[in-house]
């Protein structure tokens, strides 16, 4: 179906729209219909090109955000490595530490280490296996309970060094 349409137009386009219709070789009313469709077209995807231009520009900022908060969690990812790292080396230092030797059981003589006095708390030798705590208990200046929970805490320490320094570290 198609209706009749009357509009004035300038000398000027006229003239362009007959050029138009001969290089084409249609009829001056198919060029002015298909001229026509596509300005309504076009008209119809600027809405389009604007949305997708908004679109884009949201898109654009959200990526640019992504890309701060990106950069932000890897550096709280170095800090946190660096912290482990130096808390690595401070329990390595602490086992290497309680591994020397620091005397001799009172009762056995057997050579007695950091990590038997703080750690196991008694002689390392199987058949004696005598409490080495009292050789901790300071002068009467200090509470003795407070002292035992203070080298208990010690011992917790020690032994937490002592199993991160013996994990292979990746």
């Amino acid at each position: 179906m198609s209706a009749v349409v009357y509009a004035r137009v300038p000398d000027s386009l006229k003239q362009a729209l007959q050029a138009h219709a001969a290089e084409r070789g249609l009829t001056l009313t198919a060029a002015l219909v298909a001229l026509l469709g596509q300005g309504l077209e076009a008209l119809t995807q600027q809405t389009s090109v604007a949305e997708l231009e908004a679109h884009l520009a949201l898109a654009t900022s959200e990526r640019a955000q992504a890309h701060v908060q990106l950069q932000q969690a890897e550096l709280r990812l170095q800090a946190a490595r660096e912290r482990e790292q130096t808390s690595a080396r401070s329990y390595r230092a602490l086992a290497e530490r309680t591994r020397q030797q620091l005397g001799f059981c009172p009762r056995c003589r057997e050579p007695m280490h950091g990590d038997d006095l703080l750690v196991r708390g008694h002689c390392p030798n199987p058949n004696c296996r005598m409490a080495l705590t009292s050789l901790l208990l300071p002068a009467r200046a200090v509470d003795p309970n407070e002292y035992l929970a203070l080298l208990g805490a010690l011992g917790v320490l020690v032994g937490v060094a002592l199993a991160t320094s013996a994990e292979p570290t990746g």
